[in-house]
């Protein structure tokens, strides 16, 4: 079969042909219908800084959907021809966060104090992912998904519910307002999920080169447009709010300095929800957190509650997800896929077998 596989840790991946994986007891074998590149696959294949901690050669993908069409043990049958959406956390049960439910964050017992990747973080990563026409996945990795629902749509909703996970850290309620910093695939799908919860204000910040991905927001239900580099983004906010600020910002960039924007856009008692990752260490205003009763949160991954309330709103019609869809391509194809990723030309690219 035809995978897209990252065989080193310089830069660039290669489709190559390999062999179906060969399953065992715990596991079912799922023909790929669809796999989402991701912005962790478009770091790895520039190279492998900050991704060390990946396991090289590996199939990539982590965000991807299929049907399963084998599996390992005749107690697993009834799940032939199941639809299904891959978990890529494989969580170990025991340790802490897994006793609280936050399998996202589950360290095999080891290192909880350490704030690095998941050890739980599996499929495209440490094991064989999905951008290739088959894989071998855990049994219990695996969430029915209706018929009915796009395959493109399917195979991003690991990313769409890294912005349902950030939902399920805040706590929106209607008639707030909003900031979504960074109109990535991330911040895009945030916004999509947001706007069906009855916010007064939805605003996206962005820069004059994200013009296209700016107007998409707006489409997707953003109330008001921020170009960033063209004026002082905090005092945009506030001439948008009646100088009230917002109850809530998502930072989606992972622009260092869109950190601190974030604890100035909100308003006394708001909420910064820091989801993007930056590659720079950043002093927040500590001052300004207490003084105001700012809130900052981390958000990272999904676990399989997050994936079933993504697969919920996707199948429910009431959030436009379909348009975060910009690129398909084949397999074959695939480098025109991450090329197409890595310059910013759409949001979303699917790779179908």
């Amino acid at each position: 079969m035809k995978a897209v596989v990252k065989s080193h840790r310089g830069q660039g991946v290669e489709i190559m042909e390999v062999e179906i994986p060969k399953f065992k007891k715990n596991q079912v074998l799922v023909k790929v219908e669809g796999a989402s590149i991701c912005g962790s696959d478009l770091h790895m294949y520039h190279g492998m800084n900050a991704y060390e901690w990946v396991n090289v050669p590996v199939v990539l993908g982590h965000e991807f959907a299929g049907r399963v069409v084998e599996v390992g043990n005749q107690e697993h049958e009834h799940l032939v021809k199941q639809r299904v959406l891959i978990n890529p956390y494989v969580p170990c049960g025991e340790c802490a966060s897994c006793q609280k439910g936050n399998t996202n964050l589950c360290d095999h017992g080891k290192g909880a104090m350490d704030k690095v990747p998941a050890k739980s973080l599996q499929y495209g990563f440490r094991q064989d992912g999905g951008m290739a026409e088959y894989a071998a996945i855990y049994y219990k990795n695996i969430l029915p998904i209706p018929e009915e629902l796009p395959i493109e749509v399917a195979a991003m909703l690991e990313a769409i519910g890294i912005g349902v996970r950030a939902l399920e850290r805040a706590s929106v309620l209607p008639g707030g307002t909003a900031v979504v910093i960074g109109p990535g695939p991330i911040g895009l799908s945030l916004v999509a999920s947001l706007s069906n919860y009855g916010l007064k204000k939805l605003i996206v910040t962005g820069l004059a080169a994200d013009k296209e991905r700016l107007e998409l927001a707006k489409e997707l239900g953003a109330t008001d447009i921020v170009i960033a580099d063209k004026v002082n983004e905090v005092e945009a906010i506030s001439a948008l709010t009646n100088s009230q600020g917002v109850d809530h910002v998502f930072e989606t960039s992972g622009f260092h300095q869109s950190m601190v924007s974030g604890v100035r856009m909100c308003s006394k008692g708001g909420e910064l929800l820091l989801v993007g990752i930056s590659a720079k260490e950043t002093t927040l205003p500590s001052n300004e957190i207490v003084r105001g009763e700012v809130t900052v949160k981390g958000v990272y991954g999904v676990t399989e509650k997050t994936l079933n309330r993504a697969i919920s709103m996707a199948s429910s019609g009431k959030y436009p997800y379909r348009k975060l869809v910009s690129h398909t391509f084949s397999i074959e194809k695939a480098l025109e896929g991450f090329e197409t990723g890595i310059n910013k030309q759409g949001v979303k690219v699917i790779l179908i077998p």
